[in-house]
């Protein structure tokens, strides 16, 4: 496959650009002349219901044409960009050195500000004005999981492509483009949520009408067909709009990253451009793979990693080796066709396309260069405590930080002593006593169950809405069901406190390990079973418990996957 042409210049973009926004308007003017001309004709012919209702449709058409169209703003959008946290040149000597280098071989004119952002994603900006006439300030979001994923090669070719935006000046009319994006946006979804807020009206009139006959003895009214306001139709008609927006813009931007492309292939080699669009989605993968699974492990339980790790533990991630080869799969495959990929509304073309395009280029013989992208950053963990500091919340930022070796562990136990609430308020209110949860709960807790308390504590645990509605010997199973649930939780946070039962961190599979000795995972439901027995019979979940503070997981096989009971 040929290198794909760079597609047309700056000012017939421009005029393409403004030419669809002030169609958008032009659109909406033509609307209400249409109306005008309507209500002309009616006014003409003999005066009579129709013409009533002709004029009335009418005037609900230009009022919404002018409320939702023409006087309605969309919310301002941040023109500064995803946060992130702005580094200098004097805080990032090497980076913004390597940035600059790279813009003189271009050659185009560097970033004024880079900005590091959470995620794998890296784009430019420029604040340009009159059309993209006069430039702009110009600025550079690198996302922090390439500077952490990528060899210091790939994130060239990442630079490189960004700066071949510049370099072709794609950025000029960001603005203009976005502006007539986000009109069409606002107003299509403006006219959508009257639609439906509508006909949603029109449903509960129609209920509450039926409603008032069968209670005063009559049959209910006829449903009418499902009638459209004008909200329904112009929204039909600016979607039509939106989608030839769409296509003739969005052709344009493809166009573009072939070109940018050629610059990045230029700057860092083809090899290394292909690997770098082969390896980033598997990085978005990871990088949402460790957010949800690592960084807030213990979010529930008001705990986060150390400060620095809530981004940087994904170097911990990639540094493991089933990761990595997780990773590198992706990338050594041959990529598909993706046919179906090819939507006429998407600004990117599909990956495999571009790297098939790069492989048409000629070889230029360039070794790919392992370095870390990593090394090009100063003081990387002050960083990112830093871009902690600039992007999470409020919230996020107060909460406690855990080693990664000890919050599994923490997590688990915070979670257990939530989940176990319930079991030691009904204890308080049954003694009098109040107690803290842990081992010496649950020895206090099987007293109780051996002086016969079971039902009356039990009794006092939330139900649910079948256990409530249950009476009798179904309603004393669902509670003995119910305490038995809590009484396991408060075994486990005992066997927890003990050592007996451990919650380790993984970095090649699932992120939490449970371990413990196989006798206790065997012995622990026969032990449970017993103690919520009629009569209770305690001694064996206390002498499992007992052996386990004893010897620990050092005990008969030693540690085994932990089984729940």
């Amino acid at each position: 496959m040929p290198p794909r042409p760079a597609g047309p210049g700056a000012a017939p973009r421009a005029a393409l650009a403004l030419g669809l926004l002030l169609g958008f308007y032009l659109l909406a003017l033509l609307l209400l002349v249409a109306v005008a001309v309507l209500d002309a004709v009616l006014a003409r012919g003999t005066f009579t219901v129709v013409t009533v209702e002709g004029w009335l449709g009418s005037l609900a058409v230009a009022s919404c044409v002018l409320r939702v169209v023409l006087l309605s703003r969309r919310p301002g959008e941040e023109r500064a960009g995803p946060p992130g946290l702005s580094v200098t040149p004097r805080e990032q000597p090497e980076l913004w050195r390597h940035v600059r280098e790279l813009a003189g071989q271009v050659p185009t004119r560097p970033p004024a500000e880079i900005r590091i952002v959470p995620g794998a994603v890296a784009m430019v900006r420029e604040d340009a004005r009159w059309l993209g006439l006069i430039p702009g300030e110009r600025r550079l979001f690198l996302g922090v999981a390439l500077l952490l994923g990528l060899p210091e090669a790939e994130l060239d070719a990442v630079l490189g492509h960004e700066l071949g935006h510049y370099a072709h000046q794609d950025t000029r009319l960001g603005n203009l483009v976005a502006a007539l994006r986000g009109r069409l946006a606002h107003t299509v979804a403006t006219l959508e949520e009257r639609a439906a807020r509508e006909a949603a009206e029109e449903r509960a009139e129609f209920a509450a009408k039926a409603a008032r006959r069968r209670a005063e003895g009559r049959p209910p009214p006829l449903k009418r067909a499902g009638t459209r306001g004008p909200d329904h139709y112009l929204a039909l008609v600016f979607t039509a709009y939106t989608k030839l927006c769409l296509r003739l813009t969005e052709a344009v931007s493809r166009r573009q990253e072939y070109a940018a492309d050629l610059v990045a292939a230029r700057i860092a080699g083809p090899a290394a451009t292909a690997a770098a669009l082969r390896r980033i989605p598997a990085l978005e993968a990871a990088g949402e793979l460790y957010l949800n699974q690592y960084a807030l492990m213990g979010w529930d339980a008001g705990l986060l990693p150390p400060e620095g790790q809530f981004y940087g533990g994904f170097a911990l991630l990639l540094a493991d080796g089933t990761r990595r080869a997780e990773l590198a799969a992706p990338a050594a495959e041959p990529l598909p066709q993706a046919a179906g990929e090819r939507s006429p509304y998407a600004s990117h073309p599909p990956t495999a396309d571009r790297v098939r395009a790069l492989a048409a280029l000629p070889v230029d013989g360039r070794a790919l260069v392992h370095r870390p992208a990593a090394a090009l950053l100063c003081a990387p963990d002050r960083l990112l405590a830093d871009l902690e500091q600039a992007t999470l919340s409020t919230e996020a930022l107060a909460r406690r930080r855990v080693p990664w070796a000890e919050l599994p562990r923490q997590a688990h136990r915070e979670i257990f002593a939530r989940e176990v609430e319930p079991l030691l308020a009904a204890m308080a209110e049954l003694t009098g006593a109040a107690t803290a949860p842990g081992a010496g709960a649950l020895h206090r807790l099987l007293d109780l169950l051996d002086r016969g308390l079971l039902h009356d504590l039990a009794a006092r645990l939330p139900r649910s809405a079948q256990a409530a509605g249950s009476s009798g010997r179904a309603a004393r199973e669902f509670a003995r069901t119910a305490f038995r649930s809590a009484l396991r939780r408060l075994a486990l946070l005992a066997a927890l406190e003990t050592g007996l039962c451990r919650w380790e961190l993984c970095w090649s599979g699932p992120p939490v390990r449970q371990s413990a000795p196989v006798w206790f995972t065997e012995d622990l439901p026969k032990a449970l079973d017993r103690a919520v027995a009629e009569p209770a019979v305690t001694a064996p979940l206390r002498t499992l418990l007992l052996r386990g503070s004893g010897h620990g997981s050092r005990d008969g096989a030693g540690p085994a996957p932990h089984t729940p009971a």
